[in-house]
């Protein structure tokens, strides 16, 4: 999967929106609460949100680590090659990320998508 791929991925979801945040993140957003990130202007490295019980598994892999800037606290990664996961697995991970931000949404809003 490349930035592309994952940039239509993200977009297909229901209230997403991206937009370029704190001067160079690359932020797809469910009603504006992030769930995946990439840094501009290289977009070689991808944030993204995980679940609680995948996230020490995940960091276990190669080329995944906690994502900076205090993400480990909130359960986000960052992978910095495109490889370290399949096509299949972007997409689970990129829909699970969504799904949990989404998940804490206040319910009208959820309703609304």
């Amino acid at each position: 999967m490349d930035i592309e791929q994952i940039r239509s991925t993200c977009l297909s979801f229901p209230g997403t929106s991206e937009a370029v945040k704190y001067g160079d993140q690359l932020a797809f957003m469910v009603m504006g609460k992030h769930f995946c990130t990439s840094r501009l202007p290289n977009l070689n490295t991808v944030n993204f949100k995980v679940p609680d019980d995948q996230f020490d598994e995940l960091c276990d892999r190669p080329a995944i680590t906690p994502a900076p800037y205090g993400g480990a606290t909130f359960k986000w990664v960052q992978v910095a090659d495109f490889e370290a996961l399949s096509e299949g697995e972007w997409a689970e991970f990129i829909k699970q990320a969504y799904e949990e931000v989404k998940a804490k949404l206040p319910k009208k809003v959820r309703e609304a998508l």
